[in-house]
């Protein structure tokens, strides 16, 4: 009987060759020392790694309490009460000190009798002198004390009205004369000629039983030199 050809395909496949390979053992397991637990029981690597996790996720749950919760409101609330409640006691407090403080000075006399900005004892008012004496210089209260015909004593500032110099008695003219800028005023201190803008300024005299004294603290402006009685070139 006529054999069959081989098929293409069965003669250009070639033959495969079983080729017996070594079988591998897969190599042991390391087991992990056994740790103890928070009950004291020996646990192994799994059991360890399974409480860090869940350790892990509780501390990571969230914050205990939250920026917009009840509570954290409340305590801002509270701090900005304190806050504003301390600030104004401590601003009334202040207010309080400086007025306690203000009054203090007010009732308690700023100067000593006897010294510049106090008050000045002359003596009894049968002790001033007579109405044609020259004036009298108080160098410590910075006044000259004269006795007039019209008003009684009178307490000239040494301090001239134009630019503050001091000013001297010239008993050969029976006048003041500035040696400034040559300002001039009569024995009663009033304007006569210069660049002064007003008659000399005065201290109040006061006479109270008998006494005559001069306060060197209450000043009082002289009238201005158009309307002095003394002017020697009439405004």
């Amino acid at each position: 009987p006529a054999k069959e050809a081989p098929t293409a395909a069965a003669v250009a496949a070639p033959t495969a060759t079983a080729v017996p390979v070594a079988a591998h053992a897969p190599a042991p397991a390391t087991e992990a020392p056994a740790k103890s637990g928070a009950n004291g029981a020996p646990t192994n690597g799994a059991t360890a790694a399974a409480e860090l996790a869940g350790a892990t996720t509780v501390a990571s749950s969230g914050p205990l309490f939250q920026e917009d919760s009840p509570e954290v409101k409340a305590r801002k609330e509270m701090n900005r009460r304190e806050f504003l409640t301390y600030a104004w006691g401590g601003a009334l407090g202040l207010l309080t000190l400086q007025a306690g403080v203000g009054m203090f000075f007010f009732m308690m006399p700023r100067f000593k009798a006897g010294e510049f900005g106090g008050v000045f004892f002359i003596g009894p008012e049968s002790a001033l002198p007579p109405t044609s004496a020259p004036p009298d210089p108080f160098v410590a209260g910075k006044f000259w004390l004269v006795n007039t015909e019209d008003v009684g004593p009178k307490a000239l500032y040494m301090v001239c009205t134009h630019l503050g110099c001091l000013y001297k008695w010239e008993q050969a003219n029976n006048r003041f004369e500035c040696p400034c800028h040559g300002s001039k005023f009569t024995r009663e201190g009033f304007y006569i000629e210069g660049p002064a803008p007003r008659s000399l300024d005065t201290f109040v005299i006061s006479i109270e039983g008998g006494e005559v004294a001069v306060d060197t603290g209450k000043k009082e402006l002289g009238a201005p030199s158009a309307d002095s009685p003394a002017r020697a070139v009439p405004a």
